[in-house]
């Protein structure tokens, strides 16, 4: 086995922590933009329900406008009736007391409507409103839970990367830039054992010569297939 070995598989797993931190910082923000999403999905509802609640008021306020309207015409009827003596124009102001009562009783029926719409929008809103200010709690919980998460792996990853800089300065720059070669393809698996007489890394198999080779070889033997180092595990 080539002296480099052990050193360059202590550098293999510090390499492997340092993939493995990076990994789990760059999931950090696809979380954090994922919870708010999911935030902004629970207050546009609540939005939209106080929208069509403001609505539904607009609405009856509306109608309710219009019914006076049409009580205020009805009073103004009765009063021309009295004074008509005229038995068309009396009926004729009865007729258009008639109509705008019909649109009255209409109009209520429609406000009643509305009101019982506003009923259930109006449940439907406070359960909204409760379930995203619940929701914006967990999501606030989650996100410092994130942010310290974020904070210790960076620290984690500095250490490492200062002992992975005073490490490699032991290393032989021949050796080490052979290793890095491979590992900026194949990080974590630069150097791989053999196992039953194949690489541990493509796991094709190896010719006895090959085999015997790393079994016995004091130099550098790599992979014929895929190029990794090899090394024999006792």
């Amino acid at each position: 086995m080539h002296p480099s070995i052990p050193f360059l598989l202590k550098l293999q797993e510090m390499d492997k922590k340092i993939i493995e931190i990076r990994k789990l910082l760059a999931k950090i923000p696809v979380e954090t933009e994922k919870f708010q999403k999911q935030l902004k999905i629970e207050e546009e509802k609540v939005a939209q329900n106080k929208k069509e609640l403001l609505q539904i008021d607009l609405s009856i306020k509306e109608m309710e406008a219009e019914i006076a309207g049409l009580k205020s015409k009805i009073n103004q009827y009765k009063t021309q009736q009295l004074s008509t003596r005229k038995n068309e124009e009396y009926q004729a102001l009865s007729h258009q007391i008639d109509n705008a009562t019909q649109k009255i009783s209409d109009l209520e029926d429609k406000v009643l409507e509305f009101l019982e719409k506003k009923e259930r929008v109006s449940k439907t809103y406070k359960e909204a409103d409760i379930q995203f200010h619940h929701f914006a709690l967990e999501v606030k919980k989650k996100t410092e839970a994130l942010s310290t998460q974020k904070e210790n792996l960076e620290k984690s990853l500095s250490q490492l990367l200062e002992e992975r800089k005073a490490y490699i300065s032991h290393l032989e720059p021949n050796v080490l830039q052979i290793y890095q070669r491979i590992a900026a393809s194949k990080p974590g698996t630069a150097i791989m054992p053999v196992v039953d007489e194949t690489c541990g890394g493509c796991h094709m198999r190896m010719t006895k010569q090959a085999y015997l080779k790393v079994k016995a070889s004091d130099a550098l033997v790599f992979c014929e297939y895929c190029g990794r180092i090899l090394f024999f595990s006792e």
